[in-house]
């Protein structure tokens, strides 16, 4: 009986034991949003919002967002500072977006986010973007769409991955390529519209060895580069210029959907030189094409030949970018490091990259034309 008791009390001990490390959210105030600015004297400014529930007498709380900020010598003096200003403790532990203003990313990013890499306990899901201008103004503006700005902006930049203008990389995943030689990476860039009081996608910022370069890739052209990646999101849609002599202009234009892809990125290095072809084999729907009905095969051959054509010369426009900016988003160098490791020692790829030739080969090839042929 003594036995049966013992057991009963050491399974109660093993069932009912509290988790050492918990955490009530009640003691803390949970930072969603945190940006950081370059500031004077090479110190750090860190904006950061703060959702507060007042609770209401009869009924649902209403929810009031904070904005502070504090400058120090580093993100986390920083955040010292601003833990002095708010009731219960700074909790990063749910960060939902991060911004850095250009002109900090323009210098070396790392120092910036080492102190959410060291800390078990940060939220590496968090998403990452690049602010035109300084993120304190972003921040702090309130759109009329959402209450909080961390929603807001999150939600901006899930939209944008699902219509292929950005990979969506977040903390972690951005981690290895901060380091790895050899492969480059690009985040979405925003940007205040001041008269609208919203936040705009303006493309995306290219970088090299941790640093932005300053140097981007534009709105219309972000879908192209992320196929050229390998990557799509939930729709890939175009519009391109295919005709010149229609007096309305809207006759002059198709629009489609990319419906599916094959790319296949081949690297040949010899005797010091390196060659990449990038081939794209895009097969697209056709969601608006005022001027022709496309009943017959020989109107959509020539259709095809002519984005293949518009698409390709649009892909060395965006390669040539991509190379004045010594940004290897391709991992072309890893390749090499991978494959060719005797040439890639005799290598030094951040002088070699922009004089590499890499050729684009855009395949296009119409599946369906809608409902009207």
């Amino acid at each position: 009986m003594m036995m049966k008791r013992l057991l009963l009390a050491v399974i109660c001990l093993v069932v009912l034991t509290g988790c050492w490390d918990t955490r009530h959210f009640k003691n803390v105030k949970l930072v969603l949003t945190i940006g950081f600015d370059a500031a004077d004297d090479e110190k750090i400014k860190s904006t950061v919002s703060i959702p507060t529930i007042r609770r209401g007498a009869d009924g649902p709380g209403e929810e009031t967002v904070s904005v502070l900020s504090e400058i120090g010598y580093t993100p986390r003096s920083a955040r010292e500072k601003i833990d002095l200003r708010i009731s219960n403790a700074f909790d990063p532990s749910k960060l939902e977006v991060l911004l850095l203003g250009e002109e900090l990313a323009k210098k070396d990013i790392y120092p910036v986010l080492d102190v959410f890499y060291r800390n078990p306990k940060n939220n590496l899901n968090a998403k990452l973007a690049v602010i035109e201008g300084e993120v304190e103004e972003a921040i702090g503006m309130q759109p009329n769409i959402d209450t909080r700005p961390s929603k807001y902006i999150s939600g901006l930049l899930d939209a944008v991955k699902d219509a292929t203008h950005t990979t969506g990389d977040n903390l972690q995943l951005i981690c290895a390529e901060l380091f790895e030689p050899g492969v480059d990476f690009v985040l979405p860039l925003l940007k205040v519209d001041k008269e609208m009081s919203t936040l705009k996608f303006n493309g995306l910022a290219l970088f090299h060895d941790k640093v932005y370069t300053g140097d981007k890739i534009t709105p219309e052209q972000t879908t192209l580069l992320m196929l050229m990646m390998g990557y799509k999101g939930k729709v890939a849609r175009f519009t391109t210029q295919v005709l010149e002599d229609e007096e309305e202009q809207i006759m002059n234009y198709i629009s489609f959907n990319v419906m599916n892809l094959d790319r296949n990125l081949n690297i040949n290095v010899k005797d010091g030189e390196v060659e990449a072809v990038i081939n794209l084999k895009l097969n697209i729907r056709v969601v608006e094409y005022p001027k022709k009905h496309l009943d017959k095969a020989t109107e959509v051959t020539k259709l095809d030949d002519k984005l293949s054509e518009e698409l390709t010369k649009e892909a060395k426009d965006i390669i040539s970018r991509l190379q004045e900016a010594n940004s290897d988003v391709f991992s072309i160098g890893r390749r090499i490091q991978a494959y060719h490791y005797k040439e890639w020692k005799k290598m030094d790829w951040n002088e070699e990259f922009s004089q590499i030739t890499i050729t684009p080969k855009v395949e296009v090839n119409i599946q369906q034309q809608g409902v009207i042929n």
